[in-house]
């Protein structure tokens, strides 16, 4: 079991590209859909939650950060395929760039598997 002291006292995370909100302040849903899927006990979230911010109530915040990593898990399909076209698109540009031509036509391979 992990402590709320490591929930509560970790340090905040640098700004990168990746975390673009690094470093300001806390969303209590943000925080708390990391600390579940960083692996906290519920009991432990509870107890940071009322650490961090005394006034905000727990068991709503977990119930509706639990809703939000189910809805990760329903994408719309049309909003993943666009995305996994442009990224496939996107490594074709760079393999071609560099001269990665055993790359760029596995990506051609991909695009076109996906078109069918």
């Amino acid at each position: 079991m992990k402590s709320t002291t490591a929930i509560v006292k970790a340090k905040p995370a640098n700004k990168t590209e990746e975390n673009p909100h690094a470093g300001r302040p806390a969303d209590p849903l943000v925080e708390i859909v990391s600390w579940i899927i960083s692996g906290h006990a519920q009991q432990d979230i509870v107890e940071a939650v009322a650490e961090r911010w005394p006034r905000v109530k727990a068991a709503p915040l977990i119930a509706q950060a639990l809703r939000e990593i189910a809805a990760q898990g329903r994408p719309d399909k049309m909003l993943l395929m666009g995305f996994v076209l442009e990224g496939t698109r996107e490594i074709y540009k760079k393999a071609l760039a560099i001269g990665d031509f055993q790359t760029a036509l596995a990506a051609l391979r991909q695009l076109h598997t996906l078109s069918r």
